[in-house]
């Protein structure tokens, strides 16, 4: 019988053996921190497409007399800005509306509004005056928010078959295509619109309407004109584009909110019906009823207050970043603060730089649900305060001074939401509680997973 521990002995030289205790440790979630830069004051040419047909009286109202919630957030961020308006009407061909009222410093007779024109209180309300008490008030703190009441007011007798898609094409010269370049012909551009589309300026793009686009669903696909847009910016400068729409939404049982609508659509925008939004199938066909629209809650509920569901605006809108609004909410001014800080081209959106499969998002892997693995954001011992969260974020909002960046509570007090995650886009989404300050620094902050679960 052979003996072989003696030989296995041999081979462990036990006189130098100097063996430590060896302990296990977990791998920690690391920190991550992304910084992002909220945009500074830039230029940005707004286009008003408004509907002119018979039933639109109420709504171009309620746009002129809340136009300083937009306006304000454009002079806020000292956005070098035009404004001008055309009609659904395919006779006015898309030529800006002039300004024929009172005259005024920097617009007498002008087709757009510009810095020229003077505004030193933008956030002047004129609402439950008479009309000659409204002109003095704004003549004196704001003539820009004079002209465009005015340029606003188009009037209803412009044709029933609404082409909004279209009159803003020929505003903007996107309509008649160079075959030379297959890109739209600079040269269409109306005679009357010169110097309105600026080359370096982006572009924002705003349609008011009561009825569904143009040829409803036997018209062009919304994506020929969304690249149809982005296209009079040239390749690479699509993000110089965004569209916004103020129009009929699904009033009974509406599948979404109003402010979730762009974020589930997202999900539908690429080839995979995989990360769809469950909410998604239900609300493209909701869209896609324009019949099945609201009635406005100001009005008396007859047929002349009903707005039938913008489908095609409301998806234009979604797929370009802009910002869209129900028409039959009783009051535009949170909406209309939306579209002017969308417009002056301020940031609502951050994309993280890591992936969810690889952020620690607890086991059911999503952000913001209960098996989150909390960060103590405000560093007080206390991981379950209303500022801690799988996401931290700093932010400095509109009108707080330099240096004022903060920790920003994802719901207020009163219920309203300052930001939201988006799995589909894997981003953080600043709604109208709350948005980025120009010239600002935002900053967010998580947990990147011990084991990342991208690839399986």
């Amino acid at each position: 019988m052979r003996v072989l521990v003696p030989a296995l002995l041999a081979l462990i030289p036990l006189a130098s053996c100097r063996c430590t205790e060896q302990v296990y440790q977990v791998p920690q979630a690391v920190d991550q921190v992304d910084v992002f830069d909220q945009k500074a004051a830039a230029q940005v040419d707004i286009l008003w497409i408004i509907d002119n047909s018979e039933s639109m009286a109420a709504e171009q109202f309620k746009i002129a007399s809340r136009f300083n919630q937009f306006f304000n957030q454009l002079i806020t961020s000292q956005v070098d800005y035009h404004i001008g308006v055309v009609t659904s009407d395919d006779a006015e061909l898309g030529v800006l509306r002039p300004y024929d009222g009172t005259d005024v410093a920097g617009c007498v007779g002008c087709r757009f509004i510009d810095n020229s024109v003077p505004c030193s209180d933008p956030g002047v309300d004129v609402s439950g005056l008479s009309a000659a008490e409204a002109e003095a008030a704004l003549l004196e703190s704001c003539p820009a928010q004079l002209v465009f009441g005015n340029l606003v007011n188009v009037g209803i007798d412009g044709s029933s078959l609404e082409e909004g898609f279209e009159q803003a094409a020929r505003a903007l010269g996107a309509w008649q295509i160079d075959p030379a370049t297959s890109m739209p012909d600079p040269a269409s551009v109306p005679a009357e619109n010169a110097g309105f589309l600026r080359t370096d300026a982006s572009l924002y793009v705003i349609f008011v309407s009561d009825e569904e686009e143009g040829a409803k669903q036997d018209g062009p696909p919304v994506r020929y004109f969304q690249r149809l847009f982005e296209g009079l910016k040239g390749a690479g400068n699509e993000n110089k584009v965004a569209i916004a729409a103020i129009t009929g939404f699904p009033g009974e049982s509406p599948p979404a909110d109003v402010t979730d609508v762009c974020a589930i659509l997202e999900t539908t925008f690429d080839a995979s019906v995989g990360n769809d939004d469950s909410r998604a199938a239900a609300l493209v066909e909701a869209l896609r009823n324009y019949r099945g629209g609201c009635y406005d809650a100001e009005g008396e509920g007859t047929g002349a207050d009903f707005a039938e569901t913008g489908g095609r605006y409301i998806e234009l809108a979604c797929r370009t970043g802009g910002v869209i609004a129900n028409m039959c909410a009783a009051d535009y001014s949170t909406a209309l603060d939306a579209l002017g800080a969308n417009a002056a081209g301020l940031l609502r959106k951050f994309t993280l730089s890591h992936p969810l499969c690889a952020i620690e998002a607890g086991s059911d892997t999503l952000l913001l649900t209960d098996d989150d693995v909390p960060m103590d954001c405000d560093d007080d011992g206390d991981k379950s305060g209303p500022l801690d969260g799988a996401l931290c974020v700093t932010a400095r909002g509109l009108g707080s001074g330099a240096g004022q960046e903060a920790l920003v509570p994802r719901t207020n007090e009163d219920g309203t939401e300052n930001w939201q995650y988006e799995p589909g886009t894997n981003s953080v989404r600043f709604d109208n509680a709350f948005l980025p300050a120009p010239g600002s620094t935002v900053q967010i902050r998580y947990l990147l997973a011990t084991k990342a679960r991208c690839g399986e």
